[in-house]
């Protein structure tokens, strides 16, 4: 006792110190909901670690007071009735007063149908990764006639209500971004809905957080929160990217990536792969392929696919021999794909 208890209140604020080092939720909220919770959150905070210094006080205390040692008999109590009415009443009275004032929340945190919604996202849940679907708008209708589909991340204009509607595939999957707020299950064969509203332009991480297979630590969501006037450029550049993924080239270069040695290797999100060389996923975002070649373009894709150790003596990448043709697809296909 005299080692543990100095030890946890030295703990105690260091690790308070470090979490909030990642500016979380409860002391950052960049979001409507987020901010309406946050109140809710302390209370509830507040009256637990008062519970807690009650209840672990009165048993240490008593441990040590009425312990049985040499010449001291431990007492024995056998009810007490002033003690038991206040055990009772007291955490009744916290209760009521806590669904109170969440189901007050609750009412702000539900209204995803109000007139003051801005526009619909739709978010499919499947093993592991989430897919946004945009809503039928002219900005987001692709040159297919299809409407825009995005994975992984999910853009919002800056103070718009945006509602996101939830479907999974497979299992119970979980929609959460911490510090924008909103978290609802994605449930097979339901249909789910919340809704969230970014305060301020940013990118804000997110996960499922509801255990869906040996793949949920990485089924991860990213919001980016646009400022509301330079929103429509990235829907039409989102769109652009999404026609250049439809366009036939790209999409036999997505076949080849899957059929030849670069699938056994390397790792795409949303696409898959193996895990023995770099992942791919943000490849056309870095200013530069395996640190020899700027900037990343498909012409510079096509000569590290085509020959790496030409262009990277001692390279652990192999000459596979790819006709041009093929290597041309797959360059496209990388160069689009993981933007």
């Amino acid at each position: 006792m005299r080692l543990a208890l100095p030890l946890a209140l030295v703990a105690l604020p260091l690790q308070s110190g470090l979490a909030l080092a990642d500016d979380p939720w409860v002391s950052a909220p960049a979001g409507a909901v987020a901010r309406e919770v946050q109140p809710t959150y302390w209370i509830m905070f507040a009256f637990a670690v008062l519970v807690l210094a009650i209840v672990d006080g009165g048993l240490i205390y008593a441990a040590i007071r009425y312990r049985e040692r040499p010449g001291h008999v431990a007492r024995q109590f056998h009810g007490h009735n002033m003690l038991e009415l206040t055990w009772t009443v007291i955490p009744t009275l916290m209760v009521i007063g806590f669904s109170v004032i969440s189901f007050q929340r609750l009412q702000f945190i539900n209204d995803t149908r109000g007139a003051d919604v801005d526009m619909a996202i739709g978010a499919h849940g499947r093993q592991w990764s989430f897919t946004f679907q945009y809503p039928q708008e002219p900005r987001f209708r692709l040159a297919d006639g299809t409407y825009l589909s995005v994975g992984e991340e999910l853009h919002v204009p800056v103070g718009a209500k945006v509602r996101i509607e939830l479907s999974a595939e497979d299992v119970i999957h979980s929609f959460w971004v911490p510090q924008i707020g909103g978290k609802k299950d994605a449930v097979p064969g339901r249909k789910t809905e919340l809704w969230i509203q970014a305060d301020v332009p940013g990118t804000f991480k997110g996960q499922c957080v509801e255990f869906c297979g040996d793949g949920h630590a990485d089924m991860l969501i990213t919001l980016v929160a646009h400022p509301a006037n330079e929103y429509d450029a990235w829907a039409k550049q989102a769109v652009e990217n999404a026609n250049l993924l439809n366009d036939p080239a790209t999409k036999q270069g997505a076949e080849l990536f899957k059929q030849r040695a670069c699938f056994g290797c390397h790792f795409i999100r949303g696409v898959g792969g193996g895990r023995v060389g770099p992942e791919l996923t943000t490849l056309a975002r870095k200013d530069n392929i395996a640190g020899v070649l700027r900037p990343v373009n498909v012409e510079n894709l096509v000569r590290w696919i085509d020959d790496p150790p030409a262009a990277k003596p001692g390279t652990q990448m192999p000459k596979l021999g790819l006709p041009p043709e093929e290597v041309q697809a797959i360059a496209q296909f990388l160069a689009t794909a993981t933007k």
